[in-house]
């Protein structure tokens, strides 16, 4: 039995402790989130023939490359949560269609006005979705499916650099038109009330970078099922785009931009062993970074874990991957980026 006088002290210490409110954690927004991603998501798997083929028609250049992915629902059901994918402007339509000569489906495909998405012109073709507008359309759709997912990140890397050799055509200069068609695209597919735009990130104050350092970008929770786009392009590209959009208003993609510019919110730095110490500073001022565990199959091939755990270090909330958990393995390399962080499903 307990003692009346302890229960008389246990009731004087209830209610003689200070009526302090209880302060509620914040809470979590995206940029202390961390995805991992895949590099290059729309190159299909590379089967024995596939494999081959591509051998012979890029030479050296191939071994770069030798590596593949299942289609894009397929990567999002394995917990990818950041996917890659390079359109080529093709504004008229028709440009990259003579590969698909013999397919009449895919060749009335390539014809439509609109960006295309592939890795190289004539020597590095193959794709899981032949338009920028049918890769979104297979995020999309997924997204639908599995309301509750948290946000996905799109870097859109616009090629137009010059090839220089007769083998393979120069690509034109992304134009406005262009830019106009990108950004219609992702409402057409994703519907804008589904993008975190940078509008959404600014709000009221003056620019994009004032809201990225100064907490604007949104609640994991008011992010589940939306997508956040990034322009990932040359100078050229990327000055085209903001010129008329301060602060990128209106458009549904950020941009790379120096840290000291108004655009800034998104870095994108390939190699984190370099930089570890400006990774971890920019995420300390509320930018998002991406970067790579490995590149051009070596670290695969060497079995060397060294970059991811580099990457992993300096806290880039992005983290791309040729060998995420379950992507295919052409080469048989048995090599599988996992960071600890890293849970299938989110």
């Amino acid at each position: 039995m307990r003692s009346p006088f302890l229960a008389a002290a246990l009731s004087a210490l209830c209610f003689s402790a200070p009526a302090f409110p209880v302060q509620a954690a914040e809470p979590a927004k995206i940029n202390t989130l961390q995805w991992l991603g895949s590099h290059n998501s729309y190159r299909p798997d590379l089967d024995p023939a596939a494999l081959a083929h591509q051998r012979q028609v890029m030479g050296e250049r191939s071994r770069g490359v030798e590596y593949g992915h299942p289609p894009i629902q397929a990567q999002l059901d394995l917990g990818v949560r950041q996917l890659e994918f390079d359109p080529y402007a093709d504004t008229a339509g028709g440009l990259y269609a003579g590969p698909y000569a013999n397919d009449p489906t895919k060749l009335a495909i390539m014809k439509t006005p609109g960006a295309k998405v592939l890795h190289a012109p004539v020597v590095d073709n193959r794709t899981l979705c032949l338009r920028l507008s049918d890769c979104f359309a297979e995020v999309a759709a997924w997204s639908r499916a599995h309301p509750g997912h948290q946000p996905i990140i799109l870097f859109i890397n616009t090629k137009e650099e010059p090839f220089n050799t007769p083998a393979i055509p120069n690509p034109p200069l992304w134009t406005e038109a262009d830019f106009a068609g990108l950004d219609a695209d992702a409402i057409k597919a994703f519907g804008r009330d589904r993008i975190i735009a940078p509008d959404d990130v600014r709000g009221a104050r003056a620019t994009l970078r004032d809201g990225v350092t100064g907490g604007g970008w949104p609640t994991l929770e008011a992010a589940r099922g939306k997508v956040l786009l990034v322009l990932d392009a040359n100078p050229r590209v990327e000055d085209a785009y903001r010129a008329g959009h301060a602060s990128l208003k209106g458009r549904m993609l950020f941009g790379l931009y120096a840290e000291t510019e108004a655009e800034a919110a998104v870095f994108n730095i390939q190699d984190p062993r370099p930089d570890e110490a400006r990774i971890k500073t920019l995420v300390a001022q509320g930018f998002l970074v991406r970067t790579r565990s490995d590149a051009d199959t070596t670290e695969a091939r060497n079995h060397d874990l060294t970059r991811l755990d580099v990457a992993v270090r300096s806290g880039a909330q992005v983290i791309s991957t040729d060998y995420y958990p379950g992507a295919p393995d052409p080469l048989g390399l048995k090599f599988v980026v996992r960071p600890s962080w890293f849970e299938p499903g989110r």
